[in-house]
């Protein structure tokens, strides 16, 4: 599954705040992987291609923000 089928779907909406963090080095996002997307911080607009395509390794929850481990 990639990140654009979750976070950016005409078939599905996601209506609610996430984090995409880039896992592409191995990082973890509560070890160093870098912040690569924020719904709080950047909106709601549509994240960039590049981001879209990842694949989603890892999802889970924190402080009712979903946070999605994605590498290339």
């Amino acid at each position: 599954m990639v990140v654009g089928d979750l976070v950016y779907n005409d078939d599905f909406d996601c209506n609610c705040n996430y984090d995409i963090y880039d896992c592409s080095d191995g990082k973890q996002y509560g070890d160093g992987a870098e912040l690569i997307f924020c719904t709080k911080r950047d909106g709601f607009n549509k994240p960039l291609d590049r981001i879209l395509d990842m694949k989603i390794k890892y999802i889970t929850t924190q402080d009712s923000t979903i946070v999605i481990e994605a590498a290339k």
